[in-house]
């Protein structure tokens, strides 16, 4: 090779290479600048201020917040990944999915006997309430009944009158034993009538032995009990309808009284009626004569039987009431007691659950049913209850695992939130 394509050679090399240098470097700078335009939208994009009390202000330099006063802080944008989007899947409202190792049971199919629970009072048997009134005129000389609820025994003597009237009927009989003596017969229709007046067979016999009778008489009960107002109605004595009755009857001493006057009343405490509240809803189920069995909150341990007497009409009210009329001798019950009462209304068939696997919500009923290792909040719907179990009408089924105790799955800090209403 001469030495004049040597150089020519070696000039043209170095000529690319100066070339190839030139295009590199140009290539170099056009990615640096590039990449410093992106860094810098970045940093100007990042670079916003917000109030940490007022998100809706944003500036694009560091400040005061002019709702709060408050000093801005830097505006950090969170990257949007796959990760967030698959935890957004997994995590759930408080008590909507729960992890827990809990005992399941399944609802089951039954006949089984329906309890009715139902909260009331003892009243008093307004049966049994008899009315003391004056079966003839006068003036009440002395009074032996005078308080609220003062014990009267029967044949106990309750006033003493001055009576002109009764004197008139007891002369007219006391002549006709002088002018007939050995002619009963003759008397029987006038001693019938001295007994409708009240007089005793006693108080008639001594007639015959008087020459004059008297114008005081003593007045003795025909009845036993306790003394109540002429006013008392039993109906509305625990209703909170009626008015304080006070002490004392009214009855005292020298009162003027006339014939038919009502004077007081008498009331039987061991006759009484159990006054319940049942549910609109549940009185379809209960029919006269059905067994009631009650306890009063002074005594829980001691169980008490009676049948149902009557079941009120129907008024579109949230409670109806029902009347169980009974007998206690051993005066263990007082009128004004409250009762709790299970009514049994039958046996009926269903799909039933126990009753603490329901959580009670109010205005609906949950229970928390096994999927996937996790137990769901599901809303189900209830009906009637026997005993620990209630009716399941919706919501589950035979397949479904329940936890048994559902209010241990309950967090304390929120609601339950099934998804569904």
């Amino acid at each position: 090779m001469t030495t004049n394509r040597i150089k020519k050679f070696r000039l043209s090399f170095t000529l690319l290479l100066i070339i190839f240098a030139v295009g590199m470097t140009y290539v170099s700078s056009k990615q640096t600048n590039q990449g410093s335009e992106v860094d810098q939208a970045l940093i100007i994009k990042k670079k916003q201020f917000v109030c940490s009390m007022h998100p809706e202000v944003i500036k694009d330099n560091p400040g005061d917040c002019p709702i709060c006063g408050m000093s801005l802080i830097e505006k950090i944008e969170q990257d949007k990944n796959s990760a967030d989007s698959l935890l957004n899947s997994v995590v759930r409202h408080v008590n909507e999915s729960v992890l827990g190792s809990v005992i399941t049971v399944n609802p089951f199919n039954a006949k089984l006997p329906i309890t009715i629970d139902a909260l009331g009072i003892i009243n008093y048997d307004p049966r049994k309430v008899r009315t003391v009134s004056a079966r003839f005129g006068g003036v009440v000389e002395r009074s032996f009944v005078k308080y609220q609820f003062q014990p009267v025994k029967k044949g106990q003597k309750i006033y003493e009158i001055y009576c002109p009237e009764i004197y008139a009927k007891q002369w007219n009989y006391v002549k006709l034993i002088q002018a007939y003596p050995d002619q009963d017969n003759l008397t029987v229709e006038a001693r019938e009538w001295l007994s409708l007046l009240g007089l005793t067979v006693g108080q008639i016999d001594s007639l015959k032995l008087t020459i004059k009778p008297d114008y005081h008489l003593a007045v003795y009960s025909d009845a036993e009990g306790y003394a109540v107002s002429a006013g008392f109605d039993p109906e509305k004595y625990y209703s909170g309808d009626a008015q304080s009755i006070g002490n004392s009857l009214g009855f005292n001493d020298g009162v003027t009284i006339e014939t038919g006057t009502q004077l007081f009343k008498i009331i039987d405490i061991n006759s009484l009626r159990a006054d319940l509240k049942v549910r609109t809803e549940d009185v379809w189920l209960l029919e006269k004569g059905q067994k009631v069995i009650f306890t009063v909150a002074a005594s829980p341990g001691k169980k008490f039987e009676a049948a149902i007497s009557q079941i009120e009409p129907l008024n579109g009210g949230l409670f109806q009431l029902v009347k169980v009329y009974f007998t206690d001798l051993g005066g263990h019950l007082l009128p004004g007691s409250q009762i709790q009462a299970k009514l049994q209304a039958g046996n009926h068939e269903a799909l039933w659950l126990s009753r603490t696997a329901v959580v009670n919500l109010g205005q609906r009923q949950s229970a928390f049913v096994m999927q996937d290792n996790k137990y769901v909040a599901t809303t189900i719907k209830t009906g009637l209850r026997s005993d620990d179990n209630v009716e399941i009408l919706s919501g589950v089924d035979q397949n479904s695992k329940i936890a048994l105790n559902g209010l241990l799955l309950i967090d304390s800090d929120g609601f339950i939130n099934t998804g569904s209403e």
